[in-house]
Protein backbone atom coordinates (compact mmCIF):
# COMPACT_ATOMS: atom_id res chain seq x y z
CA UNK A 1 0.00 0.00 0.00
CA UNK A 2 2.56 2.49 1.03
CA UNK A 3 4.83 1.24 -1.95
CA UNK A 4 1.88 1.91 -4.50
CA UNK A 5 1.24 5.82 -2.32
CA UNK A 6 5.16 6.21 -2.98
CA UNK A 7 4.36 6.01 -7.01
CA UNK A 8 1.29 8.15 -7.05
CA UNK A 9 2.89 11.02 -8.05
CA UNK A 10 3.99 9.44 -10.99
CA UNK A 11 0.63 8.84 -12.09
CA UNK A 12 -0.05 12.40 -11.85
CA UNK A 13 2.69 13.37 -13.95
CA UNK A 14 1.54 10.98 -16.71
CA UNK A 15 -2.15 12.54 -16.15
CA UNK A 16 -0.61 16.07 -16.62
CA UNK A 17 1.59 15.24 -19.49
CA UNK A 18 -1.86 13.78 -20.87
CA UNK A 19 -3.50 16.81 -20.57
CA UNK A 20 -0.93 18.75 -21.72
CA UNK A 21 -0.47 17.04 -24.99
CA UNK A 22 -4.55 17.03 -25.63
CA UNK A 23 -4.59 20.48 -24.81
CA UNK A 24 -1.79 21.42 -27.58
CA UNK A 25 -3.21 19.10 -29.96
CA UNK A 26 -6.52 20.77 -29.66
CA UNK A 27 -4.31 24.17 -30.62
CA UNK A 28 -2.92 23.03 -32.87
CA UNK A 29 -5.63 21.75 -34.61
CA UNK A 30 -7.83 24.85 -33.84
CA UNK A 31 -4.72 26.87 -35.17
CA UNK A 32 -5.04 24.85 -38.46
CA UNK A 33 -8.75 25.45 -38.93
CA UNK A 34 -8.45 29.24 -38.87
CA UNK A 35 -5.57 29.23 -41.08
CA UNK A 36 -7.59 27.30 -43.55
CA UNK A 37 -10.59 29.68 -43.25
CA UNK A 38 -8.64 32.49 -43.53
CA UNK A 39 -7.32 31.18 -46.76
CA UNK A 40 -10.52 31.24 -48.67
CA UNK A 41 -9.97 28.34 -50.67
CA UNK A 42 -13.47 27.27 -49.17
CA UNK A 43 -16.63 29.94 -48.69
CA UNK A 44 -17.83 30.59 -45.60
CA UNK A 45 -21.19 28.41 -45.88
CA UNK A 46 -18.55 25.74 -46.60
CA UNK A 47 -15.90 25.92 -44.16
CA UNK A 48 -17.08 28.88 -41.06
CA UNK A 49 -14.65 29.54 -38.66
CA UNK A 50 -14.24 28.11 -35.50
CA UNK A 51 -16.19 31.40 -33.76
CA UNK A 52 -18.70 30.82 -35.76
CA UNK A 53 -19.17 26.90 -35.03
CA UNK A 54 -18.87 28.36 -31.34
CA UNK A 55 -21.41 30.72 -32.12
CA UNK A 56 -23.43 28.14 -33.39
CA UNK A 57 -23.40 26.15 -30.05
CA UNK A 58 -24.36 29.60 -28.05
CA UNK A 59 -27.36 29.55 -29.97
CA UNK A 60 -27.98 26.07 -30.01
CA UNK A 61 -28.02 26.14 -26.17
CA UNK A 62 -29.94 28.80 -25.79
CA UNK A 63 -32.65 27.90 -27.14
CA UNK A 64 -32.77 24.09 -25.92
CA UNK A 65 -31.89 22.75 -29.04
CA UNK A 66 -29.17 21.07 -27.96
CA UNK A 67 -29.93 19.98 -25.18
CA UNK A 68 -33.43 18.10 -25.76
CA UNK A 69 -31.24 16.51 -28.95
CA UNK A 70 -29.04 15.39 -26.52
CA UNK A 71 -31.48 13.70 -23.99
CA UNK A 72 -33.39 12.18 -26.65
CA UNK A 73 -30.43 10.79 -28.85
CA UNK A 74 -29.18 9.62 -25.63
CA UNK A 75 -32.65 8.37 -24.24
CA UNK A 76 -32.79 6.26 -27.34
CA UNK A 77 -29.38 5.00 -27.34
CA UNK A 78 -29.38 3.16 -23.51
CA UNK A 79 -32.89 1.95 -24.55
CA UNK A 80 -31.53 0.16 -27.33
CA UNK A 81 -28.05 -0.62 -25.79
CA UNK A 82 -29.62 -2.00 -22.65
CA UNK A 83 -31.99 -4.64 -24.95
CA UNK A 84 -28.79 -5.51 -27.18
CA UNK A 85 -27.65 -6.28 -23.83
CA UNK A 86 -29.95 -8.50 -22.71
CA UNK A 87 -30.80 -10.18 -25.80
CA UNK A 88 -27.21 -10.92 -27.05
CA UNK A 89 -26.29 -12.48 -23.49
CA UNK A 90 -29.83 -14.40 -23.08
CA UNK A 91 -28.73 -15.42 -26.41
CA UNK A 92 -25.06 -16.66 -26.13
CA UNK A 93 -26.16 -18.58 -23.31
CA UNK A 94 -28.50 -20.29 -25.08
CA UNK A 95 -26.12 -20.72 -27.96
CA UNK A 96 -23.71 -22.79 -25.48
CA UNK A 97 -26.18 -24.68 -23.92
CA UNK A 98 -27.75 -25.89 -26.88
CA UNK A 99 -24.91 -27.21 -29.00
CA UNK A 100 -26.37 -27.33 -32.40
CA UNK A 101 -28.32 -23.98 -32.23
CA UNK A 102 -24.68 -22.65 -31.24
CA UNK A 103 -22.90 -24.13 -34.24
CA UNK A 104 -25.93 -22.72 -36.53
CA UNK A 105 -26.12 -19.21 -35.20
CA UNK A 106 -23.01 -18.53 -34.52
CA UNK A 107 -22.51 -18.22 -38.46
CA UNK A 108 -25.41 -16.03 -39.11
CA UNK A 109 -24.66 -13.52 -36.29
CA UNK A 110 -20.79 -13.40 -37.88
CA UNK A 111 -22.67 -12.51 -40.71
CA UNK A 112 -25.27 -10.40 -39.34
CA UNK A 113 -22.91 -7.97 -37.72
CA UNK A 114 -20.86 -7.83 -40.39
CA UNK A 115 -24.54 -5.64 -42.04
CA UNK A 116 -23.39 -1.57 -41.86
CA UNK A 117 -25.75 -0.49 -39.61
CA UNK A 118 -27.55 1.76 -42.50
CA UNK A 119 -28.56 -1.28 -44.41
CA UNK A 120 -31.05 -1.78 -42.22
CA UNK A 121 -32.87 1.18 -42.12
CA UNK A 122 -35.21 0.61 -45.17
CA UNK A 123 -36.16 -2.65 -43.83
CA UNK A 124 -36.75 -0.69 -40.87
CA UNK A 125 -38.96 1.81 -42.32
CA UNK A 126 -40.93 -0.47 -44.77
CA UNK A 127 -41.56 -3.43 -41.49
CA UNK A 128 -42.27 -0.67 -38.90
CA UNK A 129 -42.28 2.65 -40.22
CA UNK A 130 -40.74 6.20 -39.32
CA UNK A 131 -40.70 6.20 -35.79
CA UNK A 132 -39.04 5.82 -32.55
CA UNK A 133 -39.56 1.69 -32.67
CA UNK A 134 -37.94 2.23 -36.08
CA UNK A 135 -35.02 3.71 -34.71
CA UNK A 136 -34.87 1.52 -31.87
CA UNK A 137 -34.94 -1.58 -34.42
CA UNK A 138 -31.79 -0.32 -35.85
CA UNK A 139 -29.85 0.32 -33.23
CA UNK A 140 -30.33 -3.58 -31.71
CA UNK A 141 -29.70 -5.14 -35.21
CA UNK A 142 -26.68 -3.21 -35.60
CA UNK A 143 -25.59 -4.18 -32.10
CA UNK A 144 -26.87 -7.14 -30.35
CA UNK A 145 -24.39 -9.77 -32.56
CA UNK A 146 -21.70 -8.36 -31.24
CA UNK A 147 -22.76 -8.88 -27.50
CA UNK A 148 -24.16 -12.47 -28.82
CA UNK A 149 -21.00 -13.50 -30.32
CA UNK A 150 -18.65 -12.31 -27.13
CA UNK A 151 -20.84 -14.48 -24.76
CA UNK A 152 -20.75 -17.22 -26.39
CA UNK A 153 -17.09 -16.96 -27.25
CA UNK A 154 -16.52 -15.84 -23.74
CA UNK A 155 -17.84 -19.09 -22.52
CA UNK A 156 -16.66 -21.72 -24.83
CA UNK A 157 -13.28 -20.56 -23.98
CA UNK A 158 -13.20 -21.29 -20.41
CA UNK A 159 -10.68 -23.94 -19.41
CA UNK A 160 -12.30 -27.38 -19.01
CA UNK A 161 -10.64 -27.81 -15.77
CA UNK A 162 -12.99 -25.02 -14.43
CA UNK A 163 -15.99 -26.45 -15.55
CA UNK A 164 -14.85 -29.92 -13.99
CA UNK A 165 -13.97 -28.46 -10.97
CA UNK A 166 -17.29 -26.72 -10.44
CA UNK A 167 -19.18 -30.30 -11.37
CA UNK A 168 -17.11 -31.56 -8.78
CA UNK A 169 -18.02 -29.74 -6.15
CA UNK A 170 -21.52 -29.66 -7.27
CA UNK A 171 -22.31 -27.04 -9.11
CA UNK A 172 -24.70 -28.17 -12.43
CA UNK A 173 -27.55 -25.77 -14.02
CA UNK A 174 -27.98 -22.02 -13.31
CA UNK A 175 -25.85 -22.27 -10.59
CA UNK A 176 -23.22 -22.93 -12.97
CA UNK A 177 -23.78 -20.34 -15.08
CA UNK A 178 -23.88 -17.76 -12.07
CA UNK A 179 -20.87 -18.77 -10.31
CA UNK A 180 -18.25 -20.09 -12.99
CA UNK A 181 -19.39 -18.90 -17.15
CA UNK A 182 -21.17 -15.46 -16.50
CA UNK A 183 -17.63 -14.84 -14.10
CA UNK A 184 -15.35 -16.08 -16.66
CA UNK A 185 -16.79 -14.94 -19.93
CA UNK A 186 -16.67 -11.18 -18.36
CA UNK A 187 -13.64 -9.85 -19.63
CA UNK A 188 -14.53 -10.80 -23.16
CA UNK A 189 -17.71 -9.70 -22.58
CA UNK A 190 -16.90 -6.29 -22.04
CA UNK A 191 -15.43 -6.22 -24.99
CA UNK A 192 -17.97 -7.20 -27.01
CA UNK A 193 -20.41 -4.96 -24.93
CA UNK A 194 -18.02 -2.24 -25.73
CA UNK A 195 -17.93 -2.43 -29.26
CA UNK A 196 -21.41 -2.97 -29.22
CA UNK A 197 -21.57 0.21 -27.91
CA UNK A 198 -19.61 2.00 -30.72
CA UNK A 199 -22.06 0.05 -33.12
CA UNK A 200 -25.20 1.46 -31.51
CA UNK A 201 -23.58 5.15 -31.58
CA UNK A 202 -23.29 4.81 -35.29
CA UNK A 203 -26.19 3.41 -36.00
CA UNK A 204 -28.42 6.05 -33.94
CA UNK A 205 -26.96 8.64 -35.55
CA UNK A 206 -27.19 7.41 -38.77
CA UNK A 207 -31.17 6.37 -38.20
CA UNK A 208 -32.16 9.55 -36.99
CA UNK A 209 -30.66 11.41 -39.61
CA UNK A 210 -32.32 9.07 -42.37
CA UNK A 211 -35.25 8.14 -40.94
CA UNK A 212 -36.41 11.81 -40.49
CA UNK A 213 -36.26 12.14 -36.11
CA UNK A 214 -38.25 14.90 -34.97
CA UNK A 215 -35.90 15.33 -32.21
CA UNK A 216 -32.34 13.93 -31.32
CA UNK A 217 -28.73 14.82 -32.56
CA UNK A 218 -29.22 13.52 -36.10
CA UNK A 219 -31.76 16.06 -36.69
CA UNK A 220 -29.86 18.54 -36.21
CA UNK A 221 -27.15 17.04 -39.24
CA UNK A 222 -30.33 17.00 -40.99
CA UNK A 223 -31.17 19.98 -40.43
CA UNK A 224 -27.95 21.66 -41.39
CA UNK A 225 -27.40 19.83 -44.34
CA UNK A 226 -31.41 20.90 -46.18
CA UNK A 227 -30.08 24.31 -45.27
CA UNK A 228 -26.61 24.39 -45.57
CA UNK A 229 -26.13 25.09 -41.97
CA UNK A 230 -22.55 23.99 -41.55
CA UNK A 231 -21.63 25.35 -38.43
CA UNK A 232 -24.72 23.32 -36.87
CA UNK A 233 -23.19 20.30 -38.53
CA UNK A 234 -19.65 21.17 -36.94
CA UNK A 235 -21.62 21.66 -33.77
CA UNK A 236 -23.32 18.50 -33.84
CA UNK A 237 -19.94 16.60 -34.99
CA UNK A 238 -18.48 18.21 -31.85
CA UNK A 239 -20.91 16.91 -29.54
CA UNK A 240 -21.49 13.52 -30.49
CA UNK A 241 -17.85 12.97 -30.38
CA UNK A 242 -17.59 14.32 -26.68
CA UNK A 243 -20.05 12.48 -25.76
CA UNK A 244 -18.41 9.52 -27.29
CA UNK A 245 -15.31 10.23 -25.23
CA UNK A 246 -17.21 11.21 -21.82
CA UNK A 247 -18.96 7.39 -22.03
CA UNK A 248 -15.65 6.30 -23.06
CA UNK A 249 -13.59 7.49 -20.24
CA UNK A 250 -15.82 7.56 -17.62
CA UNK A 251 -17.87 4.22 -17.84
CA UNK A 252 -15.98 1.66 -20.09
CA UNK A 253 -12.59 2.63 -19.37
CA UNK A 254 -13.02 2.65 -15.49
CA UNK A 255 -15.22 -0.64 -16.26
CA UNK A 256 -12.69 -2.67 -17.99
CA UNK A 257 -9.82 -1.51 -15.41
CA UNK A 258 -11.93 -3.19 -12.99
CA UNK A 259 -12.32 -6.12 -14.68
CA UNK A 260 -8.74 -6.49 -15.45
CA UNK A 261 -7.67 -5.60 -11.65
CA UNK A 262 -10.06 -8.27 -10.34
CA UNK A 263 -9.33 -11.13 -13.39
CA UNK A 264 -5.47 -10.31 -12.58
CA UNK A 265 -4.70 -8.78 -15.88
CA UNK A 266 -3.30 -5.77 -15.01
CA UNK A 267 -0.06 -4.91 -16.68
CA UNK A 268 3.16 -4.30 -14.43
CA UNK A 269 3.15 -0.41 -15.89
CA UNK A 270 -0.24 -0.59 -15.17
CA UNK A 271 0.10 -1.15 -11.45
CA UNK A 272 3.33 1.25 -11.31
CA UNK A 273 1.08 4.54 -12.76
CA UNK A 274 -1.65 3.69 -10.27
Amino acid sequence: MLELQKKSPLKTKVDLEVFANTVLFIAVFIGLWQLAYLSGIWPKVSLPSPIMVVGSFYDLILDSTLTISIGMTLYRLLIGFAASIGIGVCVGLAMVRFGGFGKTMSSFAVGLQSFPSVAWVPFAILLIGLNDIGILFVVIMSSVFSVMISAYSGIRNIPPIYLKAARNMGAKGFSLFRYLMIPAATPALIIGIKQAWSFAWHALIGAEILMAAAVGIGHILLVGREFQLMDNIIASMITIFALGMLFDKVIFAKLEDKVREKWGLRQEHDIENK
